[in-house]
This record gives C-alpha cells, sequence and structure tokens, in this order.
C-alpha cells in the first residue's frame, strides 16, 4: 500500500541523477530507460493496457513528484490515487508498421522531461499487425534503475496472464520506498559502511586517473551514438559451453573480452572498468521496484603473458569481491580518491550486463526486450542483453563527445571477435594470442603496408 506519511529524502542514486541533470550534464530528457517488448501473438490489447497501468499504480516509485526548494535537499513526494492512461496506438495500416512504430516510439523518447517536470512514467501499447503488438516503456532514470525495469516488467506479464486467464491477480507484494530510504540510513552509520569504504580506498589505491577510450574525457552528453550486434543462438551456445569448460560463468567471459580489448586501446595493463550494480540488498532488488543502482570500479591486471585461465579467475574473485561491497557508493569514491573534476562521475569504460533469469511470459505468448535508450554514457558502454530466449544481443553506447561513428563500429565490430576467442581458448592460452583485430582489418593493414589493393 501507498505511503501517505512526510516527504521522503532522495536515495543516494536518486540524488546523483538529480544533481547531474541540475549540473546539466545532458538535457532533461536524456536520463530515461526506453524499452518495447515484442509479443508475436493475439494479443488482448485492452487487457495488457490495463496490466501496464495497473502495475504502475502499484510502483511507489513512478508516483512520486520530486520537489526541491530553493537551496533545501531535494525530497520525493507520493502523488496518491494516480492514474495511468496507456495509450493504444493501431498502426496496423501504416505502409511501414514497424518503421511507424519506431518513430512514434523515439517521438515519445524526444517528449521526455526533466525529474521535477514529470510524469515519470508512459507506457503505450503499438498495434503493428493483427499477431503482433508492442508494449513500450519510458520511464525516468529517477523512478527506476535496470533491477527496478525488469522487476516491473515481470509483474506486467504477471498481472495480463491472470487477467488473460479470468483468474484473480495476486498482490505484487513490493515494499515502499520508505524501506529502502531506512535501509540506506542505517548503512551509512553502520561499521559495514566504513568497512566497505576501507576496502575500495585499499582497492584503487594508486589510481585516481582512468583514461578513455576515446579523444578524451568528457562528460556525458545529451544522447549517446549507439551500434548493434546480434549474437545468434548456435554462437551464444557456443559461449556457454565455453565457459563451462574454462570453469566459468559466460558473463565473467565476457568481462575479460571487454578488459582485453580496453587494454588494446589504451596500452594499459592496469584496466578499470565501471560496473553497475543494484545497490541494494537481494531481498530489496525482488521487493522493491526503485532506483539504487550504483557504480563502482573492476580492476584487473591484463598482461599478455598471462593465461586466459588467470585472467578469468580474477575476474570471478573481483566480481565477487565488488558485489559483497556493492553499496558503497561510487561517487562518493572518486571523491575520496580526488578524482579529477573533468565532468565524469565513473571510472572507465562501463559494463553491462542484463540478465532475465526466464522468459517473460504473457500467458501463453513469450515477449522479447528490446532495449531503446539507456541513460547516456560518458565514454564507452558494453551491454549485453540476455532475455531467456536463447539469444544475445550486444548494444555498444558511446559518447558522441569523444566518439565517432567509425570508431564505435570497429569497436562493434571487434568486440565479438575478441569474445569468441575467448570463448575457444584453452586455460593456459597466453592472453596475447587472443588478437583484437579482425581478419579484415588484418588483411587491410597488410596491403597498406605493401602498397597492394586493398582486398574487398
Amino acid at each position: 500500500m501507498p505511503d501517505n506519511r512526510a516527504d521522503l529524502p532522495l536515495t543516494d542514486a536518486q540524488l546523483g541523477v538529480w544533481l547531474a541533470e541540475r549540473g546539466g550534464f545532458g538535457e532533461p530528457g536524456a536520463y530515461q530507460w526506453a524499452e518495447y517488448l515484442e509479443l508475436d501473438g493475439r494479443v488482448a490489447v485492452g487487457l495488457l493496457a490495463r496490466a501496464v497501468a495497473g502495475t504502475a499504480a502499484d510502483c511507489e516509485a513512478v508516483n512520486v513528484r520530486i520537489t526541491a526548494a530553493g537551496s533545501k535537499a531535494p525530497v520525493q513526494r507520493l502523488v496518491t490515487g494516480a492514474e495511468h492512461v496507456v495509450e493504444t496506438v493501431d498502426l496496423r495500416t501504416a505502409p511501414d508498421p514497424d518503421a511507424a512504430a519506431l518513430e512514434w516510439m523515439r517521438a515519445a523518447m524526444a517528449q521526455a522531461g526533466g525529474c521535477e517536470a514529470g510524469p515519470l512514467f508512459l507506457g503505450a501499447v503499438l498495434r503493428v499487425s493483427d499477431d503482433r503488438t508492442l508494449l513500450f516503456h519510458r520511464v525516468h532514470h529517477i523512478a527506476l534503475d535496470g533491477a527496478g525495469m525488469a522487476l516491473f516488467a515481470e509483474r506486467v506479464a504477471e498481472v495480463y496472464s491472470h487477467l488473460s486467464e479470468g483468474s484473480q491477480v495476486p498482490p505484487s507484494g513490493w515494499s515502499g520506498l520508505r524501506t529502502l530510504v531506512d535501509a540506506e540510513k542505517a548503512y551509512r552509520g553502520s561499521a559495514e559502511h566504513d568497512a566497505d569504504g576501507d576496502r575500495w580506498r585499499g582497492r584503487l589505491a594508486g589510481r585516481s586517473h582512468f583514461p578513455a577510450l576515446g579523444a578524451g574525457p568528457a562528460a556525458a552528453s545529451d544522447r549517446s551514438l549507439r551500434t548493434s550486434r546480434g549474437v545468434p543462438v548456435a554462437e551464444f551456445t557456443e559461449l556457454r559451453d565455453g565457459a563451462r569448460r574454462l570453469g566459468h560463468r559466460w558473463t565473467r567471459l565476457f568481462t575479460a573480452a571487454t578488459a582485453i580489448l580496453s587494454h588494446a586501446m589504451t596500452g594499459d595493463r592496469d584496466v578499470v572498468l565501471s560496473l553497475p550494480v543494484a545497490g541494494r540488498s537481494a531481498e530489496l532488488v525482488r521487493s522493491v521496484p526503485a532506483m539504487t543502482a550504483n557504480v563502482l570500479p573492476l580492476r584487473l591486471r591484463v598482461d599478455p603473458a598471462a593465461s586466459v585461465g588467470r585472467l578469468l579467475d580474477e575476474v570471478a574473485e573481483e566480481l565477487r569481491a565488488v558485489r559483497r561491497h556493492q553499496r558503497y557508493r561510487g561517487e562518493r569514491l572518486r571523491r575520496e580518491m580526488d578524482c579529477p573534476e573533468d565532468g565524469r562521475r565513473f571510472f572507465g569504460p562501463v559494463l553491462n550486463i542484463q540478465r532475465f533469469d526466464r522468459p517473460l511470459r504473457f500467458g501463453s505468448l513469450t515477449a522479447t526486450v528490446r532495449n531503446l535508450q539507456a541513460p547516456p554514457s560518458e565514454d564507452l558502454s558494453f551491454f549485453a542483453h540476455d532475455r531467456g530466449d536463447g539469444e544475445l544481443r550486444l548494444d555498444f553506447d558511446a559518447n558522441p563527445a569523444n566518439h565517432g561513428e567509425d570508431l564505435l563500429a570497429g569497436v562493434a565490430d571487434r568486440f565479438p571477435h575478441v569474445l569468441r576467442q575467448v570463448a575457444r581458448a584453452e586455460r593456459d592460452t597466453p592472453l596475447a594470442r587472443i588478437a583484437t583485430t579482425t581478419t579484415g582489418e588484418r588483411r587491410r593493414l597488410a596491403a597498406w603496408g605493401t602498397g597492394a589493393p586493398t582486398p574487398a
């Protein structure tokens, strides 16, 4: 049930988004998540709209008004009884329904305002054929993080399934925002917080400068450049099989490949990646859709003489350590380490792996989730989306202030090549054997060196 008591302070993560908007790091509409769920098959459109509206009404995080009076700290005030109108858009007669749907969604994204302007959430149902429907969500990042978005989508699927079956919709079981705010306050005053700070300052000792993969460090721009690549079912299966053979999960191979490519682009063997984490306990991740996401450094040693197995073991150890200490705020750590005031909030390229444990089921239909926009990238962001449908989608977002389209396309071509080699390697394969240029690039370089015509 909604909490009707006094205004609540923002969580530390929310405050970071609010400060970024107030500081001019990106236009007001830049800090949005946007995605659509693709449903193949007959959909009860009216019930789907009801499921979205009902889920939004039940989610406190999208029913708050952010206010800040003068020099006072911003607060969030719950708006009780808020109604969410979920528009149904029929595009079946358009010359190109899919293109029309993308145009409609991008226009909706462009109309998004800042966190104080509201609304924080928009949902719509777009019909592109009798047997194909797109469910669009746009939400301000101050309301939900990636874990919150996943929880929201799972609840919509649950509600629709019950409505379509004519059965009673069970309660969400979600707790209110006060639960998070109280837990965060208790952590800040705890011995655990102090111990976590000691751990992080020790882990970053001697490192306060984090080189950019592009032209140089820059604050996030209003919008990121994006290039995407798909990993088919057969290749994703090969990746998972290779991971098992190497004694690890595929997510660790993805992390190692990101570190190897970052080393190749900077020449720095002391690689630091930015790792988004939930920033709250597993119990609260499951019970409160909200915004507490944190970004912490993942420091790895990429030595060409070392083996693939050694790097993967180090990745596993570091990931476990990050998650054990994930509640300590990354922005606080940057201040404590005297990092340059160059507009950046993170520590290096962002590594973001998003997974659904199981496919999203809307009755008898399985949804395919397509991400349209994440919060703006400071440098380069590597996204992996495992939606439980057998395929892996890779998104590469870049800050246009220090990356061009050609450079981003090159990264998007090289990364799957590096990832494939890691999956096929043996544990004792030296990292120097992992090529970070594609076969086509090596042919062109060889041709340029000899003066021969460049192969087509």
